[in-house]
């Protein structure tokens, strides 16, 4: 266990790292200008993925032949994971990059909504655990959800929302309760 005063330290030398990282990346989007103009509607499609394949998920489970239980899993589990990462953000309460008392880099992105929060990533929690929830009755459908939380987590690191320690945590989190589905 790190002791506060190396904690501090690592925080502020993880900072420096994210804006050398960032840096580099923005300079990789500035070379490709459609790229860069792109990314937020990416964002957007990946992320309403998600909402697509847990709602067609829901209509076939609810009217598959399969018990109460069964019905339940896929409802609840999900619910876990967000009440879990909101519950940490809300007690962790890390600034995104682009907050004053961030790491002070400019997003891609104008964020409409004073959500500062950071850490763990909300969309790669919810993208894990419902790529994990799929993949009991959809193998494909949830390796395919798997794939495109991976890509969600660069876009979202490219246009600088997360640190990658916040992309990460979200998305070990939701794999993490997405476990407890088999379990249960």
């Amino acid at each position: 266990m790190l002791a506060p005063t190396s904690f501090l330290c690592y925080t502020k030398r993880m900072k420096f790292d994210y804006q050398t990282l960032y840096a580099s990346n923005l300079r990789f989007l500035e070379k490709r200008p459609f790229l860069k103009k792109w990314l937020p509607l990416i964002n957007h499609v990946l992320t309403g993925s998600f909402f697509v394949a847990y709602a067609a998920l829901l209509a076939y489970v609810f009217t598959a032949d399969l018990s109460a239980a069964e019905r339940l899993k896929p409802v609840f589990i999900p619910l876990l994971c967000l009440l879990t990462v909101s519950v940490l953000r809300m007690a962790i309460d890390r600034p995104r990059p682009y907050a004053s008392n961030g790491a002070g880099i400019v997003p891609l992105v104008e964020k409409k909504n004073q959500d500062n929060k950071s850490f763990p990533s909300r969309h790669l929690a919810c993208a894990a655990v419902i790529a994990m929830t799929c993949l009991p009755y959809f193998l494909w459908g949830g390796c395919l959800l798997f794939a495109f939380g991976i890509l969600l987590g660069f876009i979202r690191f490219s246009m600088g929302l997360h640190y990658p320690t916040d992309l990460l945590a979200g998305f070990t989190l939701g794999i993490l309760c997405g476990c407890v589905f088999y379990l249960l």
